[in-house]
C-alpha cells in the first residue's frame, strides 16, 4: 500500500464493478485487511432521497461493488452509514431507500444505519482549526477500517464536494444546519470541514465519477456521465485530482488548503503516482458554479461591498414546484425561512433576508428542486446605503446645474 497512488480507471461497457476492482487492485487496497472479523463501515453520500440517474447519491452500484470486493477479501461484518442532508425524523431512511442503496445492502445481505439511529459520542477534535468537538455515531470509534464513497458534484458553496466534504455527514442531521451558521463564513466552513474529516479520516477512499453533477450541484445540477472510478488513500491528494479531471482550479476550493493545513495529505500533485488512466484520458471539463464572482485584484472595502452587497442574492420559491413540505424552514441555519403565515394553494415559504446567512441548505435540499437565487444586481446597488448616497450626491449636482443654469 502505497499512500501517495491514485487509480483511475474507466467504466467501460457500464461495469462498475469491474471498474471498482480494478481500481482497488491497482492500489493494493486489500492489503488494509490487517486482521480477521474486521468490522468495516462504508460512508457513501446519501444527500436526500433521489434516484441514481439524478447523480445526487453515491450510484448505488459503486457501492455494491465495493461490498462484493470487501467480501472477496473474507470480511462480513460491513455497516453502510450515513446522515443525511435534512433534520426531519426519518429523512436518512428515506435517502437510503429512495437513492437505491437500501436495496443493494438487503439484496447483499449487509447492515445498513443511519448515524442518528445509533448511540451518541462526544468527539473532541485534535489541533481544531475552528471546530472543537461536536456529536456523532460512536460506529466512527469502533470501526477497524472507513470507506469513504464520496460522488463527484460540483458545489454552490464550495465548488466541489468529494472526498474531504462528503464525511460532512457524520454530523447528525439539525448538527449540520448549526455548523453552517456557526461558521457561516467560507474561510472559517473550510476550516469546520477539515476539522470533521480528521475526526474519521478514511482510511480508504473509492470516487464514484460514474454519474457526476455540474453547475448547480449538488443536488439541483446538470448530470456528466463522467464514467470514472478513482481510489486512493490521501483525500487532498485525491480532491486536488478531482479539480484536475472536471477543469476547477484546486487553490479556490478552500477546504484542500485547511485539510493540507492539518496534514491529512497534499496538493502537490507531482508527488503522486497515477495508475491506470492518465489524467488527460479522464479529463472533462465541468460547468463550474460562480461562488467569488471578483476575479480582479480590489481594495478590500470594495470587495467587501461588491461581494457582500453587490452580489447579494434573493431567494426565490417555485410555486409550481413547493409543495410547503417544510425541508427548507425546518433546515435552515439562520431561521430565514418560515411557513406562510395563512397556507393557500400558490402560498410559498417567507424568506427573510436580513437573517439568511447564504448557506444554500435549502436550495441543496429541497427534494423538489423548488427553491432558487437570484442576483438583481441594479436593485442591490441602488438600494444599499452606497448606493443610495451616490443618489442623493448626484441628484443634489443635477438639482444644483438646473437651479443655475435654468
Amino acid at each position: 500500500m502505497d499512500f501517495n497512488q491514485i487509480s483511475l480507471v474507466k467504466v467501460k461497457n457500464e461495469n462498475i464493478e469491474q471498474a471498482v476492482y480494478q481500481a482497488l487492485e491497482l492500489i493494493n487496497a486489500a492489503s488494509l485487511f490487517s486482521k480477521n472479523n474486521m468490522k468495516i463501515i462504508i460512508k457513501p453520500n446519501i444527500l436526500m432521497s433521489k434516484e441514481p440517474e439524478r447523480a445526487v447519491t453515491t450510484h448505488p452500484e459503486v457501492v455494491r461493488a465495493v461490498i462484493k470486493w470487501i467480501k472477496l477479501n473474507n470480511h462480513k461484518d460491513i455497516i453502510v452509514a450515513e446522515s443525511s442532508g435534512t433534520s426531519s425524523p426519518g429523512a436518512t431512511e428515506r435517502a437510503f431507500e429512495g437513492s437505491g442503496i437500501k436495496m443493494v445492502c438487503e439484496e447483499e445481505n449487509v447492515k445498513w444505519t443511519s448515524f442518528e439511529k445509533t448511540e451518541r459520542k462526544e468527539y473532541v477534535i485534535k489541533k481544531p482549526l475552528v471546530f472543537e468537538k461536536f456529536i456523532s455515531s460512536p460506529l466512527i470509534e469502533e470501526a477497524d477500517l472507513i470507506i469513504n464513497i464520496p460522488k463527484i458534484k460540483t458545489h454552490w458553496q464550495c465548488l466541489l464536494t468529494c472526498c474531504i466534504k462528503n464525511m460532512f455527514g457524520t454530523l447528525l442531521l439539525g448538527n449540520k444546519a448549526k455548523t453552517h451558521a456557526r461558521f457561516s463564513t467560507q474561510d472559517m466552513f473550510s476550516s469546520a470541514l477539515a476539522d470533521i474529516y480528521s475526526v474519521s479520516n478514511p482510511q480508504l477512499t473509492v470516487i464514484d465519477g460514474y454519474l457526476c453533477q455540474e453547475g448547480k450541484g449538488p443536488s439541483k445540477g446538470d448530470v456528466v456521465k463522467l464514467d470514472l472510478i478513482m481510489a486512493g488513500y490521501d483525500p487532498v491528494a485525491l480532491d486536488s485530482t478531482v479539480c484536475k479531471v472536471i477543469g476547477l482550479n484546486p487553490n479556490d476550493v478552500k477546504y484542500i488548503k485547511k485539510a493540507e493545513e492539518k496534514d491529512l495529505g497534499t496538493s502537490d500533485l507531482s508527488n503522486i503516482q497515477f495508475l491506470g488512466e492518465s489524467l488527460s484520458a479522464v479529463s472533462k471539463t465541468f460547468k463550474i458554479p460562480r461562488r467569488r464572482p471578483i476575479s480582479v485584484p480590489l481594495p478590500s472595502w470594495l470587495a467587501d461591498y461588491m461581494g457582500n452587497v453587490v452580489f447579494r442574492a434573493t431567494v426565490k420559491f417555485d410555486p409550481k414546484k413547493c409543495k410547503l413540505c417544510s425541508t427548507c424552514w425546518e433546515n435552515c441555519p439562520g431561521d430565514a425561512i418560515t411557513p406562510p403565515e395563512i397556507i393557500k394553494k400558490e402560498n410559498t415559504p417567507i424568506w427573510n433576508k436580513n437573517k439568511c446567512i447564504f448557506c444554500y441548505c435549502c436550495a441543496e435540499l429541497c427534494p423538489y428542486e423548488a427553491v432558487n437565487f437570484k442576483i438583481n444586481y441594479v436593485k442591490n446597488i441602488v438600494f444599499s446605503w452606497p448606493g443610495l448616497c451616490f443618489l442623493i450626491i448626484f441628484g443634489t449636482i443635477i438639482g444644483i446645474l438646473l437651479w443655475i443654469f435654468l
